[in-house]
């Protein structure tokens, strides 16, 4: 039997060398040899070009990439396990694939950008598979992208600048596998903000419905600009799951590269000067080429002249750096300049001066925070009724110090019927005798108590704003505040009522979990004070007994020094605003909800049940809730089946107003609010002030809000027991605080025409003790001259019987102390101070009640929400309108006006421009459909004055004519009115 031929075991050796080099080589070689064949016959070609956020909505991710094939690409697929996510049609031309394949044509190499919408979390697969479909359904495979990538999906919603004057918002949304997100805001890879994400997004969770945490997945970051580098780039938003998955979106850009500086004058407020001296310090990291003063409307002052390179910004001879404690500024070094402006170089009227900077590098900016001067006219005539009164606000160290700022207003804008004077603060539970005289008020309370280091008290003695009046011969009003406010800057245990009684929990309001937080628990709320001291406010209900004792002793004790001096100085008109923001504790926005204190749910019940002190001929039965329910009806509405009265519970979830029980609780919120309102007016008439000078301090930051006590909740200012009926107290007056939108009567209103209509409605006394333009959210952005405009407007013309601005912060600190200026406390340099000036110079012939419509100003283009009649055109001009029509007449038609325009003669003026031979008329329409000819006592064609006896029912709209019917050559398009007023006589 022949054997098999025997091979040598060296040989053998090489012989397996050898096979497995072949197999290696063609492992290497066969996948290029297939791609070289793809390349050539343009078959199954594809790949992944990147993945990336898209910033649509709702969000999405997206993968792009390219696929060519001879026989066309019907889809593109992202699959994950055997489930397709989404599909997409590849359209875009790929003009790159095109030549790096040339075997591939135009009409097959096609690119995609595919969305990755991820209706649901994407769990159980470490991958997710991109397959290109042939049209006869056959596919291959494109590549791969970690499911990591969409463990978590978010859009950012903000996309203007992060700059001065800019809102500084981020808004956006943000949802996880994990179910939870933290958003972290960085510049230029510091992080400078966080929060979490958790506001309600019904939208996110109906796009969203199978991602844990989705209905609450907003989220919202104010930005300073103080925290901001100087440089123009994006910021960049991290969002970070608790689970190791994070995802970084680009947000906005940072344009903080502009030339920064100052600019002051001899004083903020100039009138008839001999000349304007203006010093500035300019600095930028290119260089300022130039700096050149001018005024806002443009007009050219002249140029500065250079004094001095390479000096800091103590250099500026600015005496209020004295009270800046933290030198802030971002760039060190500048230039000096100054210049002279005579008097002659100056237009007349009111002009606010700014210098107009330009660097080295091109770069332009305006700084607008120079001195506001004033050319006068001649004097106001005496007043023919009742004053509108300004009460400066200012501090302790502004009253011994001359308060130039209260001065230089009065010189500028008082007479006929215009009076400045000051507001002061006392804290009338914080400036007490101490402990050992069990916190009795001191009228004398010494300025050694209170200053803690380097913090201070807002307020003075009582004795000290008296005095100050009488020095300044001027109105007075008082803040006496006894709220949250007054301890919220720092503990003074030896001398405050109120940091000690809080140390007891049942002093205080507790949250939904049925307890009290620490005091300091709330940092960095936007506010007049630093990480205010919020958490821990005292609860407002009936059984605080010791708390309510504290207060109405010491809040009488002041009032009884406050009638001394009247009594003593009548000449000096003084009154009182009490306890800025009373409220059901609001400060834990969305999270925590008060006031679940036992004492508190008790009156609760009894308030429901008609007990207590609600039984009748108690003294609180007037404002019991009405009907009287029984334990049945409120297990009914509550849906609950409580056995016991001292059983009922208030709803303790996220508010939910649909539900009838959580309608109860909020109205009873607002009830506390109101009864205490009450018992603070009462107390100070009881006193002996006057009840036309007692005035309550409610804060409405949102126009939409509650009227009555009753109406509907539907949010936050429910919540914290806000309504315009509970800040009107029965022996006192109604006073508003107002910032932003709500100072300009603006957006959703609740019931009624407007917020200001509905607060004239409850009290058409009422008064405005603080009021700003700038919204309080955004710190870094002045209010325009339309906006300072519309907020004085809608003021004045809703009646208010005073004024009492924000002040604080200049203008000129924005840039060079960021971190010491607030918008909404801005005065000086600002648009909301020409425009307050401007307005009380013309309201110097106005008693208070009249309406004005002035059509804007200088700076400002408004119709005054006039509208054109039939026919007409109304064309708004700086300081007048202009009217036009196709026919022989035009016409215009007021605003509507509320019901409390009624049982006053009416005198209306109206000054302009108009053809001499057109007739002129005016007609009133009233509220029950009649409509009266007014009767003109003066006619021209630059002013006419119509009148009307007292009305019998209130006045809805007033409609103006002129009409030129029969006269050929007038053109009544040349009509311009430049001022309508409306005054109420006899009042």
């Amino acid at each position: 039997m022949m054997q098999p031929p025997r091979i040598s075991t060296k040989l053998a050796g090489l012989f397996l060398v050898a096979v497995v080099l072949s197999i290696a080589i063609g492992w290497w070689v066969y996948p290029r040899v297939a791609q070289q064949y793809s390349a050539r016959t343009c078959t199954k070609l594809g790949g992944i070009d990147s993945f990336k956020a898209a910033d649509g909505s709702p969000s999405q991710d997206n993968i792009a990439g390219w696929v060519a094939d001879r026989e066309g690409i019907a889809r593109v697929e992202i699959v994950a396990g055997d489930t397709v996510l989404s599909s997409v049609v590849p359209v875009a031309s790929r003009s790159d694939v095109i030549k790096a394949y040339p075997a591939c044509p135009s009409s097959v190499a096609k690119g995609f950008d595919i969305p990755v919408v991820a209706q649901k979390p994407v769990s159980g697969q470490k991958n997710l598979a991109l397959y290109a479909v042939k049209p006869g359904g056959s596919r291959y495979k494109l590549g791969s992208v970690s499911t990591d990538l969409f463990s978590i999906v978010a859009h950012v919603e903000t996309t203007g600048p992060i700059a001065w004057d800019a809102l500084n918002r981020i808004a956006g949304w943000a949802i996880s596998q994990s179910g939870r997100a933290d958003v972290s805001v960085l510049a230029q890879g510091k992080t400078i903000a966080k929060t979490k994400v958790d506001s309600p997004r019904d939208d996110v969770d109906k796009a969203y419905p199978l991602w844990p945490g989705a209905g609450r997945s907003g989220f919202e970051v104010m930005l300073r600009m103080v925290d901001m580098p100087r440089g123009r780039y994006p910021l960049s938003l991290a969002i970070d799951d608790g689970a190791g998955h994070r995802k970084v979106l680009q947000g906005p850009e940072v344009v903080n590269d502009l030339p920064i500086g100052k600019v002051i004058g001899q004083a903020d407020r100039l009138v008839d000067p001999a000349n304007v001296h203006l010093e500035a310090w300019l600095a930028d990291e290119d260089g300022i080429r130039s700096a050149r003063a001018e005024t806002e409307a443009g007009i050219v002052l002249g140029e500065l002249h250079f004094l001095a390179s390479h000096v800091p910004l103590s250099a500026l001879p600015d005496p209020r750096f004295a009270a800046i404690q933290k030198d802030d500024v971002s760039i060190k070094s500048g230039d000096l300049f100054g210049v002279d402006v005579p008097r002659k170089s100056l237009p007349e009227g009111l002009n606010r001066l700014v210098v107009r900077v330009r660097d080295n590098a091109g770069k332009e900016v305006v700084i607008s925070s120079g001195p506001l001067v004033l050319h006068a006219g001649g004097a106001a005539p005496p007043c023919p009724g009742m004053k509108l009164r300004v009460f400066y606000p200012g501090g302790a160290v502004g009253f011994r110090s001359g308060f130039r700022q209260m001065t230089e207003l009065r010189e500028m804008a008082q007479g006929g019927c215009i009076e400045v004077g000051t507001r002061g603060r006392t804290e009338y539970l914080r400036t007490t005798f101490g402990k050992g005289r069990d916190f009795q008020f001191d009228p004398d309370f010494p300025d050694a108590l209170r200053k803690r280091g380097a913090l201070e008290m807002d307020g003075v003695s009582i004795r000290e704003l008296l005095n100050t009046a009488l020095l300044f011969k001027a109105p007075l009003l008082v803040t006496l505040d006894g709220g949250v406010w007054a301890d919220s800057k720092f503990p003074a245990l030896d001398v405050d009522v109120v940091d000690n009684l809080e140390e007891d929990s049942r002093t205080v309001q507790w949250n939904q979990f049925g307890r009290a937080e620490p005091d300091d628990a709330l940092d960095h709320l936007p506010g007049a004070t630093a990480s205010p001291q919020l958490a821990r406010m005292m609860s407002l209900n009936r059984y605080n007994e010791k708390f309510l004792a504290y207060k109405k002793r010491n809040l009488q004790a002041a009032i009884r020094e406050i009638v001394q001096f009247m009594h003593q100085h009548p000449q000096i008109y003084v009154a009182v605003n009490l306890d800025p923001d009373e409220y059901i504790n609001p400060w834990f926005y969305q999270t925590q909800w008060y006031d679940y204190n036992p004492d508190t749910l008790r009156q609760y019940r009894e308030w429901l049940f008609h007990l207590g002190p609600y039984a009748d001929g108690g003294e609180l039965a007037f404002s019991r809730r009405e009907p009287k329910l029984s334990l049945e009806q409120v297990n009914r509405i509550a849906k609950q089946s409580w056995k016991k009265l001292e059983g009922v519970d208030p709803p303790r979830g996220t508010p939910d107003y649909k539900d009838p029980w959580q309608q109860l609780w909020t109205q009873f919120k607002r009830h506390l609010v109101a009864r205490h309102y009450d018992d603070l007016a009462e107390w100070a008439a009881q006193a002996g002030m006057p009840e036309n000078r007692i005035f309550t301090s409610q804060t409405f930051i949102q126009t939409e809000v509650a009227t009555t006590i009753s109406d509907p909740a539907t949010g936050w200012t429910d919540q914290a027991g806000v309504s315009i009926e509970g800040a009107k107290p029965r022996r006192g007056r109604l006073g508003a605080i107002l910032y932003g939108p709500a100072s300009r009567n603006e957006g959703k209103v609740r019931s009624g025409t407007s917020l200001i209509d509905n607060i004239r409605h409850i009290d058409p006394e009422w008064g405005v003790v603080e009021f700003h333009p700038a919204t309080i959210a955004f710190p870094d952005k002045l209010p325009t001259h339309a906006e300072a405009y519309a907020t004085l407007f809608n003021l004045i013309n809703g009646g208010a019987r005073f004024l009492s601005p924000m002040w604080g912060s200049y203008a000129g600190d924005r840039t060079v102390h960021p971190g010491h200026f607030k918008a909404y406390d801005a005065m000086e340099g600002t648009a909301y101070e020409y425009q307050l000036v401007w307005w009380l110079r013309e309201m110097r012939f106005l008693p208070v009640g009249s309406r004005f419509y002035p059509f804007g100003n200088e700076r400002v283009k408004s119709a005054d929400g006039w509208v054109a009649g039939a026919g007409t055109t109304v064309m708004p001009e700086a300081g007048r309108i202009r009217l036009s029509g196709n026919g022989p007449h035009v016409s215009l038609v007021s605003p509507g006006w509320d019901e409390t325009e009624k049982s006053s003669p009416i005198r209306l003026e109206i000054k302009g421009r108009w053809p001499k031979a057109s007739v002129m008329g005016a007609s009133v329409l009233f509220d029950d459909g009649h409509r009266e000819q007014l009767s003109a006592t003066k006619s021209g064609s630059r002013m006419a004055v119509f009148r009307m006896a007292k009305p019998p029912h209130s006045v809805q709209k007033l409609e103006l004519e002129w009409n030129g019917e029969g006269h050929h050559s007038i053109r009544l398009q040349e009509v311009e009115i430049d001022s309508i007023a409306v005054r109420m006589e006899n009042k």
